[in-house]
């Protein structure tokens, strides 16, 4: 007889969760400001600062939302709280497949686009990533275009899930947010 392991699903978010939370969304900020700075990509932009970090933060990111999305298999935790309205626990899980969705996706949508422009990905001076597309690759410019409005989506669905945390902690009362501070329950 073989035995099978289960997962439980626990109420509370780990301190690996936690942790991964708070560094994505951290990573994340950071990217919209060197997004903001940076020159746009076109066909003769030559590699700048701003942009080897912007390709570099979006590999971490990367990593970190695998690491993130291996954690959350092992260590499930339900999204919403008893007692919530249906149609708050269907925004919650759509927003985090939305969520898990562009950080996954994002940072390839970019790369192709890099590859494209010519543009290598120089992960922090430490290793230098293969080009995903050919010069002008017409699809990987258009994952480029694709890229920049997944990032104008993720940057609605940050505020929607802001406004919901604190919709939650400050008028419901019922410890959403509580459990993902690093303090929280």
């Amino acid at each position: 007889m073989s035995s099978v392991a289960t997962t439980s699903v626990s109420p509370r978010y780990g301190s690996t969760a936690k942790w991964l939370h708070w560094s994505i969304a951290g990573l994340v900020v950071l990217q919209f400001g060197i997004a903001l700075l940076m020159p746009d990509i076109g066909p003769h932009t030559v590699a700048s600062t701003l942009i080897n970090l912007h390709f570099s933060f979006g590999v971490l990111i990367l990593v970190l939302m695998a690491v993130r999305f291996g954690n959350r298999l092992r260590h499930p935790v339900p999204l919403d709280m008893p007692g919530s309205p249906a149609w708050e626990r269907r925004a919650a899980h759509v927003t985090q497949l939305a969520f898990y969705f562009i950080l996954l996706v994002g940072p390839f949508l970019g790369w192709a686009s890099a590859s494209a422009h010519k543009l290598s990905v120089d992960v922090f001076g430490l290793v230098t990533l293969p080009a995903i597309a050919a010069p002008r690759a017409h699809w990987a410019l258009t994952a480029g275009d694709i890229h920049i409005y997944l990032m104008w989506i993720l940057a609605a669905l940050i505020a929607l899930h802001v406004a919901a945390a604190l919709y939650h902690h400050f008028l419901r009362h019922d410890g959403v947010l509580r459990r993902m501070l690093p303090t929280g329950e």
